[in-house]
């Protein structure tokens, strides 16, 4: 196109449009017809340079037979592109229809996760669905279905959800361990609250203690929870060492894992689990359920014994426990 420079854009511009189809041109550029196309314009330059250098005024002569074979390649083009054009439309109008039908999938799923379902925008909300009579509660403290006619406790929580517990289990929860909290959620009881207990109790004759005067004096417990104290850190001194006896049983060092088990950990571990039978024995039975089940791992992960050590373990635990 450098032996245009002389010619005006607005002339050059009418020139092609004169004799081509340019929006044509440019969709068979696209599918691949780009060959054609580029050898249609070296014609078409030629044909322009021999007309410009005789006048720049004149146009080419349409009854020359390079201006007639243009118009027959021209025409081809068109018969090839109109089918596709009858078949698929305009690229550009596909893509239009592609792009709305998008915005319009999008409107939709924004349709709907804004019209959220009633009761889940209540379940959000700390609604609390009204029971039916017949609907079983189940006590938080003892997981034990309540009989009929018990006497209960429903305690209200801040977000407006309520917990029915059995009467005689809660006083004696509280009384036993000092700790005036819910056991669900450590969500403090008030002091109206376990005024309401007390009345409860005294008007039913349960005989129960004053769970209020037992919050106000709060040296009573504290033996107690010294004791308990106490009983917490053995089992987590005797847990750290069976944590270390499951390293072993999955370490890759079967004579070290041996002398470790036999030298430090099972001595240390009898010793512990002494002084915590004798201080709880129901509690040190629990721990023991707890530690054996730790060893063996999930049911769908079992724990990898590569040497043979986890029935040696297992079997010092029942040892242990039944000495």
């Amino acid at each position: 196109m450098s032996s245009f420079t002389d010619t005006p854009k607005p002339i050059l511009y009418r020139r092609l449009k004169e004799n081509y189809n340019l929006n044509r041109l440019q969709r068979a550029h696209k599918r691949g017809l780009k060959r054609r196309v580029d050898e249609d314009m070296c014609d078409f330059d030629a044909d322009l340079g021999a007309s410009s250098s005789s006048s720049s005024s004149s146009y080419p002569d349409e009854s020359s037979p390079r201006a007639m074979r243009h118009a027959g390649r021209s025409a081809r083009h068109d018969n090839e592109l109109e089918p596709w054009d009858e078949r698929r439309g305009d690229p550009d109008d596909s893509r239009s229809r592609k792009r709305s039908r998008e915005s319009s999938k999008g409107k939709g799923r924004a349709g709907e996760r804004s019209r959220t379902p009633p009761r889940k925008a209540a379940a959000k909300s700390g609604y609390s669905k009204p029971r039916d009579a017949g609907t079983k509660l189940v006590d938080p403290i003892m997981l034990t279905e309540l009989p009929p006619g018990a006497l209960t406790f429903e305690f209200q929580r801040p977000n407006g959800t309520g917990v029915v517990y059995h009467l005689n289990s809660l006083i004696d929860y509280f009384l036993a361990t000092g700790d005036f909290t819910e056991p669900e959620t450590r969500i403090e009881f008030s002091d109206a609250d376990l005024k309401r207990i007390d009345e409860i109790a005294a008007a039913s004759q349960l005989g129960k203690s004053s769970v209020l005067a037992a919050k106000l004096n709060p040296t009573r417990f504290n033996d107690a929870k010294l004791d308990r104290d106490a009983i917490v850190g053995l089992e987590r001194c005797a847990g750290e060492l069976v944590a270390d006896m499951l390293k072993v049983i999955e370490s890759n060092d079967p004579e070290e894992g041996q002398m470790r088990l036999i030298m430090y950990l099972f001595p240390l571990f009898s010793d512990l689990h002494r002084q915590l039978r004798t201080a709880d024995a129901e509690y040190s039975s629990r721990c023991m359920d707890h530690f054996a089940a730790y060893v063996n791992g999930p049911p769908n992960r079992p724990t990898v014994d590569k040497f043979g050590f986890l029935p040696i373990v297992l079997s010092f635990f029942r040892q242990v426990r039944g000495s």
